[in-house]
């Protein structure tokens, strides 16, 4: 940082400066990054806006506080999603002091502790798409539910929507979230979907696995509760773009592997993941065993 002709060098306490002609500043060196350079590189979930660590500065927070104000609380994200439960670390930087909110999408309302939860807003259109895609006779299997955004929005469609979900803290919230929206046909149901799968053999006619790196290892569970008589699956996955055709055919093998075919698919890039990765998705339509 230059000032005053000066050239001002942010470093740790203890560090022996005596030989050169420097003033230290004993600030964090993400404090000297300048906002306008980060501003939009957040995801804001209900009223709470969630920063990378690398890119987060209270300058940046303090902006964001000042200029929207649906945003009452900035955390900082100083992990990837990761474990069982999809979760990142999360530290308070500027606002109020919580973690949980309520975010609303397409008429629902998902409340939420951020901290404890996964939870991505970037899917909203995704989830809306799948459920146009639903009848009201169909009985749907949400495998990794979350706090019930698949799940609420397939319920205000479909006859009965089963939830999976292993966090128990998601289905403390599942369960608030069904009564928050006035849904009666949601069966909710804490734990594993391998271990849920055989209560439900046969049950669905459409089955959501929103699980991207980890979804083939439950194709057989999803396959084992659709309808004897078929029906569609919605797999995703999070893949380069030259494993794309790679993905499909694996895919696609599997099914027929486990006795089932694969009468229809089509393929969608659902959002930017990465530099050249891509959240996707396959809409199967399984046919009759």
């Amino acid at each position: 940082m230059a000032l005053n002709d000066r050239l001002y060098i942010p470093v740790k306490e203890g560090v022996d400066v005596s030989p050169h002609d420097l003033v230290v500043c004993n600030v964090e060196p993400a404090l000297l990054s300048p906002s306008k350079k980060f501003a939009k590189k957040y995801e804001v979930i209900g009223d709470i806006a969630i920063l990378d660590w690398l890119r987060s500065t209270k300058t940046v927070a303090e902006e964001l506080l000042e200029t929207r104000r649906d945003i009452k609380v900035v955390l900082a994200a100083t992990s990837d999603v990761r474990g069982a439960y999809r979760l990142k670390d999360l530290v308070f930087v500027a606002g109020e002091r919580r973690t949980q909110t309520t975010h609303k999408e397409y008429g629902s309302s998902l409340l939420m502790d951020v901290s404890k939860v996964y939870f991505s807003p970037r899917l909203a259109t995704e989830r809306h798409r799948v459920a146009g895609l639903a009848e009201s006779s169909e009985t749907a299997v949400d495998m990794f539910a979350g706090v019930g955004p698949f799940t609420i929005m397939l319920a205000k469609k479909v006859k009965q929507v089963i939830a999976f979900e292993i966090n128990p803290v998601a289905v403390y919230y599942l369960k608030k979230n069904i009564d928050l929206n006035n849904i009666t046909n949601v069966i909710a149901c804490l734990g594993d979907a391998r271990d849920m799968a055989p209560e439900f053999r046969g049950a669905a006619q459409r089955v959501v696995m929103n699980l991207p790196h980890s979804a083939f290892e439950f194709l057989g569970e999803a396959l084992m509760t659709l309808d004897a008589a078929g029906g569609f699956i919605h797999y995703y996955d999070v893949k380069p773009e030259n494993e794309f055709a790679y993905t499909v055919d694996k895919v696609k093998e599997a099914i027929e592997q486990h006795g089932r075919t694969v009468d229809d698919l089509n393929f969608k890039k659902v959002r930017s993941y990465a530099p050249r990765r891509y959240h996707i998705v396959l809409d199967i339509k399984v046919g009759a065993d």
